[in-house]
């Protein structure tokens, strides 16, 4: 027997085994099942940066609140201060909207600086970047506090959940090909879900008019029937705390009439002037939008239900922007 021979063998089968152990090894690495290990793992990795914004820049957002169904256009025109995006409903329909449902978070301004929304003048944070894996913030919105936080990150994307104590939450998520956030839903403590916003289409260029309704002192109660009721608001008498008189009071009105029931609903200023009446008749389910202007800041709302009727009234003051773009 050749010794030589056989040694040499014993050699190249040595070699070739730790070689096949390193490039097995290897490729558990790369393929991530150790993505715990001290390498970690490439979500790790990575981070969402701010964007840039221009004048013209668009976000188109399908929206559903109260299980109605609404489509609403933000454009963003930059404050000559440089220090906020004015962000504008590009119909004046969906601008009026949102001073009576809030619906939109980032309607309003958005600071140039961290891309905070303003909440009753407040700047909050509900995007905190850089975006990265399990970066924790809070912020508060719909008079709540959420804990925050990053549950999924990807190149392009940052799946995010906010959680209060009440528990309320909202998840959402930040696209960077969009620049801003392309989904949104909001549950209130009730388990409701009150809010879903979906982004339909999104761009720059865009030229017109933007609008922003600066809306305040709500008044939100629900009826139901038989009932009677006759209600001085507070809402109007004293305009805005900081930016003056309403320019126009908002209404929107939801009536779920039944076979037996019908309704009347009357507002008037203080000066006696009736400016709205609203007949609500059998069988009918109603979403009413409107605006009213009366001469003394003051207002009565007159509510008389009979049978199986159910309203939920929503009024608000309201001061109009317009921005040419």
């Amino acid at each position: 027997m050749n010794y030589n021979y056989v040694a040499f063998n014993r050699t190249i089968m040595k070699q070739t085994f730790t070689t096949t152990t390193i490039l097995i090894l290897l490729t558990t690495l790369s393929s991530g099942c150790l993505e715990n290990s001290i390498f970690g793992s490439e979500k790790d990795k990575l981070a969402l940066y701010s964007p840039i914004w221009a004048k013209g820049d668009f976000w188109e957002y399908s929206i559903t609140i109260d299980d109605k169904q609404f489509s609403t256009t933000m454009v963003v025109s930059i404050d000559n201060d440089y220090s906020d995006y004015y962000i504008g409903a590009g119909n004046l329909d969906d601008a009026k909207r949102h001073a009576v449902l809030n619906y939109n978070p980032a309607l309003g301004r958005v600071q140039m600086s961290d891309f905070s929304i303003y909440e009753n003048n407040i700047p909050q944070q509900i995007v905190n970047f850089p975006l990265e894996q399990d970066k924790s913030w809070e912020f508060g919105l719909y008079d709540e506090n959420f804990k925050t936080s990053v549950i999924d990150i990807t190149e392009t994307s940052a799946e995010i959940n906010a959680n209060s104590d009440s528990g309320a939450f909202i998840k959402y998520t930040y696209n960077t090909n969009a620049r801003w956030i392309d989904s949104l839903e909001y549950t209130n403590s009730n388990g409701e879900l009150v809010l879903i916003m979906n982004l339909a289409n999104y761009g720059s260029g865009y030229s017109g008019n933007s609008y922003f309704c600066r809306g305040g002192d709500l008044f939100d109660e629900e009826f139901i029937g038989p009932d009677f009721g006759v209600y001085d608001t507070q809402f109007a008498n004293g305009g805005h705390e900081r930016y003056g008189p309403w320019n126009y009071i908002v209404y929107y009105l939801e009536a779920d009439i039944g076979s037996s029931g019908s309704g009347e609903l009357i507002l008037r200023d203080h000066e006696g002037t009736e400016v709205l009446v609203e007949t609500f008749s059998p069988g009918t389910n109603q979403h009413i939008m409107g605006t009213v202007a009366g001469s003394s800041g003051n207002w009565t709302m007159e509510i008389s239900l009979s049978g199986n009727a159910d309203v939920r009234a929503r009024i608000a003051g309201a001061i109009q922007y317009t921005y040419p773009v």
